[in-house]
């Protein structure tokens, strides 16, 4: 076993320390559960549970499987388990009697119900699985008799929801409840509502959510608009193909110089055919480029995210994609921007526009010139597989750069 001083020296640190009283939590918890949520406040927590866990740390919080946590622990040479590291730090043994839970099992054997309603849909090898059916069978409250008809029901949602990968097209959430045998199976409260989120949670490894706010969220985050009407994606100067009256009064906003904000039940109302292959769009992130260019009546086509993108705008973009134009995209100098960069390029073809190595370079040294203070980059670093260059220069200066501050330049290259 190594020298208790060679384990204070690896692990006795300040961005660890939550991680630390969060395991002894968990391991000494009656319930014993196999997971947990860490929160990450700070970028230093981020960096050191990313190096202990072997994967980067994308966000404020991930869930941790106690197994995995383990299997890290021993992994590094030290001679040590979960529960010795515990009892080194902390000045105490764990006081549980259970062990860690092993990589090879969890705590209960998942019914065969289950595993056979995954099993028909290709979920049962997804590694949420077995995680699911144990809490399904320890706290997902559902009657003994109901079992069978719940567990069918939500493995045949599950199967049609993003759980592997960012949305590229969004359903209904009435329509999939629909598919499943009730139009309002989905809705908030119910319990079919309720084990589908808990598996998609596990899924994008978030904590379960707490809230309605956090529920939309999780919908969305699975390709699912929980309605058609209150998600909208804000555009300007579409040049619409079509000569039917849902277009024309699209076309209609831009003569009187008003944007569009489209639903889910625009586009299912659009005509089939959007815009004439060969189109160039704009995509930007901060709805100040797209009121700057209205006002400016600079008349090329914008359509504006708003942040992270949303159903609707990612299914805009994809119908638009699908017409055959050519899209570009510029947000913020952040990893979340780029981050969204990246997605949008990698699943809808989206390129790049004013995001290289070379355009961060000359935003900061504009920034420098005029006195601009720019905030510090937060989060962990993403990649830029379109320019390399930028993520590095990017990481080494440590500096955001927001959308807003580059309007002057954008504005130019729209209106040539």
């Amino acid at each position: 076993m190594a020298d208790a001083d060679d384990v204070r020296a690896k692990w006795d640190v300040e961005p660890l320390r939550g991680l630390w009283e969060k395991a002894r939590e968990v391991l000494e918890s009656p319930e014993q559960p196999s997971t947990f949520r860490l929160e990450l406040p700070d970028e230093e927590t981020q960096t050191a549970v990313g190096e202990l866990l072997g994967r980067p740390m994308l966000g404020y919080g991930t869930r941790i499987k106690v197994s995995t946590l383990d299997e890290r622990v021993r992994g590094a040479g030290l001679g040590v388990g979960l529960a010795e590291v515990l009892e080194i730090l902390h000045g105490r043994p764990v006081s549980s009697t259970s062990s860690v839970p092993s990589t090879s099992s969890v705590a209960d054997e998942p019914r065969a119900a289950v595993r056979a309603a995954l099993a028909e849909h290709s979920l049962g090898d997804a590694p949420w699985a077995d995680e699911w059916a144990r809490w399904l069978h320890q706290y997902g409250r559902v009657p003994e008799d109901e079992i069978d008809v719940v567990v069918r029901r939500a493995a045949a949602v599950l199967a049609e929801l993003a759980l592997d990968r960012s949305p590229v097209a969004w359903t209904s959430r009435a329509d999939l409840a629909a598919r499943a045998g009730d139009a309002h199976g989905l809705d908030s409260g119910t319990t079919l509502s309720r084990v589908v989120l808990r598996a998609a949670a596990l899924a994008h490894d978030v904590a379960a959510p707490g809230n309605e706010r956090e529920r939309r969220a999780l919908w969305e985050r699975c390709g699912v608009a929980p309605d058609g009407v209150s998600a909208t994606v804000l555009c300007w100067s579409l040049p619409l193909a079509g000569t039917d009256d849902w277009s024309r009064s699209v076309l209609q906003r831009t003569a009187a110089r008003l944007p569009a904000h489209l639903t889910h039940l625009d586009l299912q109302a659009a005509p089939a055919q959007l815009v004439e292959p060969g189109t160039t769009i704009t995509v930007c992130e901060n709805p100040r480029v797209l009121e700057a260019a209205l006002r400016e009546d600079i008349g090329h086509p914008l359509v504006c995210l708003s942040g992270q993108p949303t159903t609707v705008g990612l299914e805009l973009l994809r119908r638009l994609s699908d017409d055959g134009a050519t899209l570009r995209y510029h947000g913020d100098f952040d990893w979340p921007g780029v981050r969204v960069a990246g997605a949008l390029r990698a699943q809808l073809g989206v390129e790049p526009w004013r995001m290289t190595a070379a355009d961060y370079r000359r935003a900061l040294d504009e920034a420098a010139r005029d006195r601009i203070d720019l905030p510090s980059l937060i989060g962990a670093p993403v990649e830029t597989p379109w320019d390399p260059a930028l993520a590095d220069l990017m990481a080494t200066s440590g500096r955001a750069v927001e959308e807003e501050t580059l309007l002057p330049s954008l504005l130019a290259d729209l209106r040539r």
